[in-house]
């Protein structure tokens, strides 16, 4: 699976002329099944938010998380 991250130079949207934006730039990064796009008023400030929302979002795989099946009665559970 390759991650691809790209940057692209966008339109201001009201927003971002408000928030004094001289430019906007959108980045998204994404694999065959995830998707991330966030906007900044830097290609550098917009690749970092990106990366960081890309991290929160990942699914992660925790032992805890993972469901045992039950055992069915008259069985020996497994250790």
């Amino acid at each position: 699976m390759v991650t691809e991250m790209r940057t692209t130079r966008v339109h201001r949207t009201w927003l971002d002329k408000l928030l004094l934006w001289q430019r906007a730039y959108e980045t998204r990064i994404f694999d065959g099944h995830h998707d991330v796009v966030y906007r900044g008023p830097t290609p550098e400030a917009s690749q970092a938010a990106a990366e960081r929302r890309w991290v929160a979002e990942l699914p992660t795989e925790d032992k805890e998380s993972v469901r045992q099946p039950k055992p069915t009665p008259g069985t020996i559970p497994a250790k």
